[in-house]
């Protein structure tokens, strides 16, 4: 069964806390005629159109009172002075479950949230794990089939009226896998952003032209600095679902990847029309734009260098530069660029990613303290990055190896955690291999079928047969 939504205690925490603030930033977004409501519906709906959200229904005090409930509904509610809200929910099967709860609000909350856990006869069951943390309540059940009371409530009654989600999820012990996706990459874009904010507001964005990947290549770290999303754009004009998820994450700030090719005057202009500051970093070059955004990171002892003239292995270390906000540098196969060879003098080790096919031996001779992380095609180099790296393999992202937009938008998304390419039909043994042997469990896909077809699911599942 493919499942919409995760099932780690922070995952839950961040579905049931995260949701609604996109909601209301759409709320308002819906008011401004220049934006097109599907577009912004599409977005709010990210991650969340097979949830059931439900409001309460007041009086539901006690346990004969108490509003019937599913698992996997997201209850919605508030508090009144010495309110203590009671769900039914009806556990139904043969088989012992696993009951996670989780109960929050928009924001960090004053009020001391609390749910309590009662059997048919009213008796209180004890949860396996239980925490109360800064956003909330976290609860771990194991439950036998049968009919349960959840009452929640505010330990501190601080009656201010904040609206509470409360989400019980039955976890089952089988892979997750989602997809984002859009009918363009766009739009694939702007999903992605959605998803990486947490439906939170976003102040500052990174755009890069969705038609060419050159200036784009080496912008994972600068997003992670500002954690910001990236979103793509044509290169004259803003299409409709970028501008809405401008306006969705009410962004303030954007910063422009590449010069006026590829992202036009036009295009700036637009984005200052919706109230938006604009800066742009940008080179002569495709080099001299990697080498302008290293200079505007952090200092640091290390550095990527990858090819400039194409763009996997580029891609494939962007989660790992991401998070250790190391500089992508870009080169050609057999000589090192003027604006690359300028810059390196402030490194001590570099990371070339790919063979020498990518990056031959002329230029590694140049490098300081060169380390190769290569694989026999693109696909083995992205599962010899997450190797070398020590990510975490539990959870995956996966996309085209065949088209940057998806895996340059998904590189500040997959932080921290593998992010492999993919043939269009089928995965590559070596991606294959590397989930099968560390037991992957958790899978998101980026782009429609069109980029990452529906067989690659079926690779997927049948590693689990």
């Amino acid at each position: 069964m493919k499942k919409t939504w995760g099932w780690t205690t922070a995952l839950i925490l961040t579905a049931v806390l995260y949701t609604q603030p996109a909601e209301a930033a759409v709320d308002a977004a819906l008011k401004a005629p220049e934006i097109e409501k599907p577009n912004l519906n599409e977005i709010r709906l990210l991650g969340t159109d097979e949830w059931e959200f439900t409001e309460e229904k007041e009086p539901n005090n006690t346990f004969t009172q108490s509003n019937n409930i599913s698992p996997d509904n997201v209850v919605t509610g508030t508090f009144t002075d010495k309110d203590k809200d009671v769900y039914k929910l009806t556990i139904d099967g043969d088989d012992e479950v696993n009951l996670i709860l989780s109960l929050g609000t928009d924001e960090e909350t004053k009020m001391e949230l609390n749910v309590t856990v009662y059997d048919e006869k009213q008796n209180k069951v004890e949860a396996y794990v239980e925490d109360a943390g800064e956003f909330g309540y976290f609860g771990d059940f194991y439950l036998q089939p049968g009919t349960y009371y959840l009452e929640a409530s505010d330990l501190k009654n601080r009656n201010n009226g904040e609206r509470y989600y409360l989400f019980p999820y039955i976890y089952e012990e089988e892979p997750y896998i989602e997809r984002i996706a859009g009918k363009d990459r766009y739009e694939t874009s702007a999903f992605i952003a959605a998803r990486s904010s947490g439906g939170m507001a976003v102040e500052h964005v990174v755009l890069a032209t969705g038609q060419d990947f050159p200036d784009a290549l080496a912008g994972s770290p600068l997003a992670s600095m500002y954690a910001a999303p990236i979103l793509l754009t044509k290169q004259n004009a803003l299409p409709e679902i970028t501008k809405s998820a401008l306006q969705v994450l009410n962004t303030k700030s954007v910063t422009i990847l590449g010069g006026t090719g590829a992202v036009s005057k036009q295009a700036e202009k637009s984005l200052k029309q919706m109230g938006i500051q604009v800066d742009r970093i940008a080179g002569i070059d495709r080099y001299a734009t990697a080498a302008a955004i290293a200079d505007e990171l952090p200092p640091t002892d290390e550095v990527v260098i990858a090819s400039g003239r194409n763009f996997p292995d580029a891609l494939a270390v962007g989660p790992v530069a991401s998070m250790y906000l190391m500089p992508i540098l870009l080169t050609e196969k057999d000589s090192l660029p003027k604006a690359t060879g300028e810059v390196l003098n402030s490194y001590d080790t570099s990371f070339v990613i790919g063979g020498t096919g990518a990056v031959g031996s002329n230029v590694f001779k140049q490098l300081p303290d060169p380390d190769r992380i290569s694989g026999q095609n693109r696909y083995a180099t992205s599962v010899a990055v997450a190797d070398y790296f020590d990510l975490d393999p539990f959870q995956v992202t996966i996309a085209s190896g065949g088209h940057f937009a998806d895996a340059l938008s998904g590189s500040v998304l997959s932080y921290g955690t593998p992010l492999l390419l993919t043939p269009k039909t089928k995965l590559d043994p070596s991606v294959k291999a590397y989930m099968k042997q560390n037991d992957t469990f958790m899978f998101t896909i980026l782009g429609g079928p069109g980029a990452v077809s529906e067989k690659v699911e079926d690779d997927i599942w049948n590693l689990f047969e």
